[in-house]
Formats: structure tokens, sequence, C-alpha cells
């Protein structure tokens, strides 16, 4: 495979794909952000430039500003390489993701990992520079196959601002597979390790720890002081809980949540008391004959009260809901 002599890897075994028939290849940046499609308005669902934050020596952050169906993007640069982290949503996202990249970085050789396989954090994929190496565990693979196409087709019939994100989206197949780990070494002592902890809020959700710069994007794991949301396909809740202590063992200075505020290592701690006390309340009311649906609600009011600061009160039924139904 051609990206196989600049590849630089240290770590578990990788799977390379080989060519995929009819395969569509990247299509060619737009020149510059100026040639960029005009609007009187911008779409709230695709990335916006010019609105990059430096977190640390090496890591800046596309932010998602408060805006549902954004990720926080972060590029990570070392003297060789620059990593990319999701994609956003749609080709035109990616278009601008790509941009800053280049505006950043001036490098050459890019990578892509994503933390899951919805279509905010993949489907600008095809808009990255052509030689864009995409690195994922195996299971993500396989909930791209199952599943983003289901979540476009949900999208494209939401809202002309979602169509508008996604026209002319293509899927691509990831370059590289691995199983639990691998580094990527950025160049300058840059290097990122990628890592998979099985499933918790889907089945291929990734962690990024930037090792020099104590920097952890904690992907679906963490969030800034909110209560997650744990839908009825929740893979595994008692691994969610698992992962968080993985992550407190890192002694990250900067946490990167998929969405919401940059916080630091504390806010691995907070999650983890919030969710062990919901998981500890849930058992208590199961164990008195409440029901996943009654246990749910009286919660609300509870938590509240204990935890004013924390927001989206109405997630707290569905974790509710997971921990009754994998919790003994």
């Amino acid at each position: 495979m051609m990206h196989c002599a600049s590849l630089r890897l240290i770590g578990s075994l990788l799977v390379l794909l080989g060519a995929v028939p009819g395969f569509a290849t990247a299509p060619a940046l737009a020149q510059n952000a100026a040639s960029a499609p005009k609007e009187t308005a911008p779409n709230p669902f695709i990335v916006q430039e010019g609105t990059v934050k430096r977190l640390s020596e090496h890591v800046w952050e596309i932010p998602d500003r408060n805006r549902p169906g954004n990720p926080n993007i972060a590029l990570v640069v070392g003297t060789r390489a620059t990593l990319i982290v999701d994609t956003g949503m749609g080709p035109r996202s990616g278009e601008a993701v790509a941009r800053e990249a280049q505006r950043l970085s001036k490098n050459t050789e890019f990578y892509l990992t994503t933390t899951d396989f919805r279509p905010e954090h993949i489907s600008g994929a095809t808009s990255l520079p052509p030689n864009t190496i995409w690195i994922i565990p195996a299971a993500q693979k396989t909930d791209i196959d199952q599943s983003t196409q289901k979540y476009i087709n949900s999208f494209l019939a939401r809202s002309t601002e979602l169509m508008t994100a996604l026209k002319d989206v293509k899927l691509r197949d990831p370059d590289v597979l691995f199983d639990r780990s691998v580094k990527i070494d950025l160049g300058g002592g840059v290097t990122v390790e990628l890592n998979w902890y099985g499933p918790a809020r889907t089945n291929g959700d990734v962690v990024i720890f930037v090792e020099p710069d104590r920097l952890l994007h904690s992907g679906n794991f963490l969030g800034s002081r909110t209560y997650p949301s744990m839908p009825a396909d929740t893979p595994s809740i008692t691994n969610w809980l698992d992962v968080i202590d993985r992550l407190d063992a890192l002694h990250p200075l900067i946490v990167l949540p998929n969405h919401g505020d940059v916080r630091d290592g504390t806010l691995i701690s907070g999650q983890r008391e919030v969710l062990r006390e919901l998981q500890r309340r849930a058992l208590e009311l199961k164990a008195h004959g409440n029901s996943a649906e009654q246990a749910g609600q009286l919660l609300i009011p509870e938590f509240e009260a204990k935890y004013p600061d924390w927001k989206s009160l109405n997630n707290i039924p569905g974790v509710v809901a997971r921990f009754y139904e994998q919790l003994q």
C-alpha cells in the first residue's frame, strides 16, 4: 500500500486495508479560504474557520462553540506530520479543517483519527489532503459499516442546514486498523497514543493522549459538567466507568472532551463522582422496587440540588435505565 513506507507507528500490530474497487479518492482541496462558498449566515453544522484556539505547545482546537452536531476538533502538530482528530460534518467542514491544519503546520504528512463513527466525526474525511492516513480501531470500522450511512440518511431528513452540510458526502475506508492501542511519532518529540478500551458509548470509541503536552482528548467519555446521553443502544455503561478510571491514571494536565469547554484533570474525577453516585442511587431505588422510569424521574431533582452546576438533567433517566439494565 502506498502509505506503508511513510508510516511510523509504535505499539500494537496493525492491519492494513487493501484497495477497495471503486473507492473514491479525496477531492482536491479548495484553493484557499476565500474561495469557499459564501452564505448569508454561517451554517451551524459546518466548521467555521478563524476560531482556532491554542491549548498547549503542540495542540490546537477548533471548538464546538456549544453547537449541536459539532465536535471539538483537535490538531496535533509535530515537525514531520500533523494529526487531525475528527473532521466535522460533511465535505465543507473537512475542507475548513484541512485549511486550518495546513495553515498551522506547513506539514505535508497528515494523519486522521476519529473518536466515533457518527457523521459529525467522519463525514469530512474525503476533503482532507489525499495522502492523509486515517487510523481507527477495528471496532469503529464495524460501527461505520453498520451505522454511519443510516445516521447520514436520518440527518438529511432533519433540516435544510443538515442537508446542505452533508451535500455530496462520500464515505471512504480507513487506511489502518488497530486492535487496542498504537502510537504515532509526529516528529520533534511529539508522540500521540490512540487507545481503544472496548465498547462504551459506542463500540469503537477512541481516546487520544498527546504525551509531551499531557493533553487528553477524551472523546465520548467525558463532558464539561454535563450528564452524558446514554440511549438504549449504549454498549456498556459498566465499561464506561472502568474507562474513566483508566483516563485518570494518565494524569492529564489538559482535558478536551468531544463537546464543551476544555478543562483540567479534575474533569475526570468530577465525572466519575457523579456517575458513581448515580449508579449507587439507581441500585438503591431498584432494590426498593422502583422501576427504571420511576428512578430516573426521582433522581432528576435530587441531582439538580446536589450538583447545581451540571447540565442536561434530562439525560439522567437514560443513564439510570442503563444502570438498571447492565448492573445487578
